[in-house]
């Protein structure tokens, strides 16, 4: 079954966010990671113009069309998700339980490379309203579809666009031999099509990765990080996912990975690492001298077997970091949250070691910085990219933040607004029913 998308003609469509005031009062909110009672915020032309106690806000703002919420709501920061491959939903449920070179060679393989634009847009559309549902407002798409040129780029990008959910999109270059033909290019290729997209989609936020120290070349790399700097914008780059990249980069060059990335002029304040698991602490503390991010994904970790980030080691030496759903098992951030703050105890054998207000804030405001993008707190100068969840399912004698930490569901959130416009009314769109009958047929012609 095809799904109908609407043509960008180079450009996506508008928001249509509006430039007429909105003031929004809550009767909770959690606001940098504290619980306030009787918040209030003002949108302007998408971003937040005004915060505080509401009394102060409406008479700072008299005359301003108000939208209230009740107690039984607490509103929260959109969550930030800092590492995606959308069309990776269509592994889960059959390509599980593999050791990783099987995974890859068996099912990404199998599947992935063979998808047609029309197919990538109605998988994206089911993935981002998957996302939007349990409270993702920013992702980035790590996409490397990117071997016949930007068709396939360009209905990731149009899905997004008539989801409503904000997106980076980090298009990949990848030119090792081993890769298929479908992700592999050529520098000057990948510099081309990159120029292409970023200057016609720029709401898209688009920025490069040069996929891993093993799927680009050096070269490859070095330009990719010259690219980032001559457009400002950031470079991702998986990292020490699996021990095998450090054997390799060892064999190869004589250096770790984020010792190589370093020697390659490619380890800085716009470098995104994404895993940086098996780094030594030599690493980790090169990674915060550079001011380089890294963006930790445990539920895709724990899935495929990876291991554990030391995400207690990088904090506490300044690293900036966020989350990401990566494989898309279940695109949560809340699961996300969570996980990043279990992982962190069993492998410390310490309760606190990674605490609710801690790895609340690396889901949504240090993660939005780990991207540089203005969201994930009610700030002002912030994108209006913010949640409405059910807040009935916090005991009375809970921390709110805390019962969201631990106990939450994605059915606690009831809506989910981008740019202060509404893009998730606590139920399916017809567009979602449509993109997941699609996503289905999808399935049945490439895997069944």
């Amino acid at each position: 079954m095809a799904i109908r998308r609407k043509s960008c003609n180079g450009r996506l469509p508008s928001r249509n966010v509006s430039r007429v005031s909105e003031l929004i009062r809550a009767a909770r909110a959690i606001v940098s990671g504290t619980t306030y009672d009787d918040f209030a915020f003002v949108i302007e032309g998408g971003r937040i113009a005004d915060t505080g106690d509401y009394v102060a806000v409406r008479d700072r703002h008299p005359g301003v069309a108000e939208r209230s919420f009740p107690s039984t709501r607490l509103l929260v920061p959109g969550f930030i998700n800092g590492h995606s491959h959308a069309y990776q939903i269509l592994l889960r449920g059959w390509a599980d339980d593999l050791p990783f070179a099987t995974w890859r060679s068996d099912a990404l393989y199998r599947v992935i490379p063979h998808l047609t634009p029309d197919d990538i847009y109605a998988v994206f559309v089911s993935a981002f309203c998957e996302m939007l549902a349990a409270g993702i407002t920013t992702v980035t798409e790590f996409f490397y579809l990117n071997g016949s040129g930007n068709a396939h780029a360009e209905a990731a990008i149009a899905a997004a666009a008539a989801t409503g959910i904000r997106l980076v999109f980090a298009r990949t270059w990848m030119d090792a031999d081993y890769a298929p033909n479908a992700f592999r290019e050529s520098i000057d290729d990948a510099i081309a099509r990159t120029d292409d997209l970023r200057v016609r989609f720029p709401e898209a936020n688009v920025c490069i990765a040069p996929h891993s120290l093993h799927a680009a070349s050096p070269e490859m790399i070095r330009i990719a990080s010259q690219y980032a700097a001559e457009y400002g914008c950031k470079m991702h780059i998986h990292v020490a996912e699996a021990a095998y990249e450090g054997e390799q980069t060892l064999a190869a060059h004589g250096a770790t990975p984020v010792m190589l990335l370093d020697r390659l002029d490619a380890l800085n304040e716009r470098t995104v690492a994404v895993h940086a698991i098996f780094i030594s602490e030599e690493e980790k503390r090169l990674l915060a001298e550079r001011r380089s991010a890294v963006v930790h994904n445990p539920v895709t970790n724990m899935y495929l077997g990876d291991g554990v980030c030391d995400v207690i080691g990088l904090q506490a030496l300044g690293v900036t970091m966020g989350l990401g759903t990566d494989a898309d098992v279940k695109p949560s951030l809340i699961d996300e949250i969570r996980a990043a703050s279990y992982l962190q105890k069993v492998d410390r054998r310490d309760g606190a070691a990674l605490g609710a207000r801690v790895a609340f804030d690396l889901g949504t405001a240090q993660g939005a910085r780990a991207l540089g993008i203005a969201a994930g707190d009610f700030a002002v100068g912030n994108f209006a990219d913010f949640l409405v969840m059910d807040a009935q399912g916090i005991d009375p004698w809970n921390k709110p933040l805390n019962g969201l930490v631990y106990r939450a569901e994605s059915s606690w959130v009831q809506a989910a607004f981008v740019g202060g416009r509404r893009v998730f009314i606590g139920e399916a769109s017809d567009l979602e029913v449509r993109a997941r009958q699609a996503t289905a047929a999808i399935a049945r012609r490439l895997i069944c």
